[in-house]
């Protein structure tokens, strides 16, 4: 006798189909509620994110939803009877990171080179001279600095600069005019072995560019580095330079006397520096000077 198999492939699909629709109802949120004329209590299905109940369930139907209208939103399962409106409106230090849609309120963040704290938008804080970006700010966080390990400098103060690595001098055939540290850059010359400290040094385009890049970084006061400074360009004294730290006036003081060369040529400047040095009886270093470049 042939025997036939109770479950055949038609009663499998419907069973299926029959075990998914009632998995999904029973997932499907619900609310109860309360006809208000017939007092009948009614267990009614939530509408989804994006949609609101335009009519409660009955006896008779289930609820029906409706989409919410522009500016309109509902961000989880609901049972409100209205969508609730985009409020949030971004200020003019910030900017729409994303639109209002019918599932969420608009969001925004704060510009670029601005990040969020307790509300307000913030400018990135730079990293200070001697140390470099490792993390750029973001909408979310302020920049986090680092400071540069031995080999690698940072001579700016910037929210996006990170510490690069020393020049070697010797990979390009010259010879090292003043070490490198965290705060600038190993200074490189082509100056003639021996030749700086004579009048036909004087006289040598790669030997005065040595001699400009080599008296900055050897004034450690910070008052004589602000005084020479100031004798140089003409200019009152300052309040501001008096906060800073000697490496900082080193380095501006260096880039102030490239910005010098530039405008009125190498010889102008080794002049001038001369001139100051003795103006001010800083005689100590003029002996260094002596001293480093018979040493070259």
């Amino acid at each position: 006798m042939k025997q036939h198999s109770f479950w055949s492939p038609s009663k499998w699909v419907v069973c299926s189909l029959l075990l998914w629709i009632l998995r999904a109802s029973l997932s499907q949120p619900t609310y109860t509620w309360t006809n208000r004329h017939t007092q009948e209590r009614h267990v009614c299905r939530q509408c989804p994110p994006g949609t609101y109940v335009a009519q409660h369930c009955s006896r008779e139907r289930q609820t029906a939803c409706k989409p919410c209208p522009g500016q309109h939103y509902t961000q989880y399962w609901n049972y409100l009877e209205r969508c609730l409106y985009c409020s949030v409106f971004c200020n003019r230090m910030e900017e729409e990171a994303s639109a209002c849609n019918g599932t969420h309120n608009r969001v925004c963040q704060c510009k670029a080179g601005f990040h969020a704290e307790q509300d307000f938008c913030i400018k990135h804080s730079p990293c200070p001279l001697g140390a470099g970006v490792v993390q750029l700010g973001n909408p979310h966080g302020d920049t986090k600095c680092v400071l540069c390990a031995p080999g690698t400098f940072s001579s700016s103060v910037s929210s996006t600069d990170s510490c690069q690595p020393h020049r070697n001098c010797s990979e390009q055939g010259l010879e090292v005019n003043v070490h490198g540290t965290r705060f600038h850059d190993t200074l490189c010359t082509a100056c003639q072995l021996g030749k700086a400290g004579s009048e036909e040094g004087l006289e040598n385009a790669d030997c005065q560019e040595a001699l400009i890049d080599f008296v900055p970084y050897e004034i450690k006061s910070r008052r004589r580095l602000l005084h020479l400074k100031q004798i140089l360009s003409n200019e009152p004294r300052s309040a501001r330079g008096a906060r800073k730290n000697p490496e900082e006036l080193q380095v501006e003081l260096h880039n102030f006397l490239l910005q010098l060369k530039n405008a009125n040529g190498r010889a102008y400047v080794v002049r001038k520096l001369q001139e100051t040095l003795t103006r001010l009886n800083l005689h100590h270093i003029k002996a260094k000077i002596n001293k480093h470049f018979e040493r070259l």
